[in-house]
């Protein structure tokens, strides 16, 4: 009967531990958002995927740092990679091995080129933890009653890594758009963003500045 009572004891206080050792969604993503802040100083990667009507899925990489960007884009059975900067832009074209160099509107922005879509979840979602494994959380974004963005998505899918709390991808549906925001990391060079043509000795090069 005593052992019985000391191993309930014990069990007891191995409860109350995790418990208090669990973390809760809402903290979970207050920790990846301390984490993302340090995208400005230090660049980052991310695959951003999108299933668009006819054309089907389109998937990019794009590595960004200060104000140059890179992308990979393949989809509908074309690849292309471009390189911007405030001023310019370089377009290759693996099709044609053609590099087109165009003026670019610093005013416009790139919507696969920040990480504001993962900020904009505290604001207008509950969240809840529906899994969890060794390495990730698996939350659960509903967009939350006060959120009057009626375009904003009614629910999307975050999985966030234990080891880094950086997102492993967010998922959503908004009407026939499907889009997933992958693998998002943080230190990039500022050679892996900055256009070199020694790197297509072969390439056409079209300058319409």
């Amino acid at each position: 009967m005593k052992s019985t009572k000391i191993l309930a004891a014990i069990l007891a206080m191995f409860i109350c531990a995790t418990t208090l050792g669990a973390q809760t969604a809402e903290e979970i993503l207050q920790k990846m958002s301390e984490q993302l802040a340090r995208a400005d100083a230090e660049g980052f990667a991310m695959d951003l995927n999108m299933k668009l009507p006819i054309i089907g899925w389109v998937k990019t990489h794009s590595l960004m740092r200060g104000d140059k960007m890179r992308v990979e884009i393949s989809g509908n059975d074309k690849t292309s990679v471009a390189w911007t900067d405030l001023v310019t832009q370089w377009e290759y074209n693996a099709q044609t091995n053609e590099i087109t160099i165009t003026k670019r509107d610093a005013a416009k922005k790139d919507d696969n080129s920040d990480l504001s879509t993962f900020g904009d979840i505290a604001d207008g979602y509950d969240l809840s933890i529906t899994k969890e494994t060794a390495d990730v959380w698996y939350i659960l974004c509903k967009r939350s009653k006060g959120n009057k963005d009626k375009d904003a998505p009614k629910k999307m899918d975050l999985a966030v890594a234990k080891a880094t709390y950086l997102p492993v991808y967010l998922k959503l549906k908004k009407s026939i758009l499907e889009m997933s925001m992958e693998n998002v990391t943080l230190g990039v060079s500022e050679a892996s963003v900055t256009f070199n043509a020694a790197e297509f000795p072969t390439a056409t090069i079209v300058d319409k500045r």
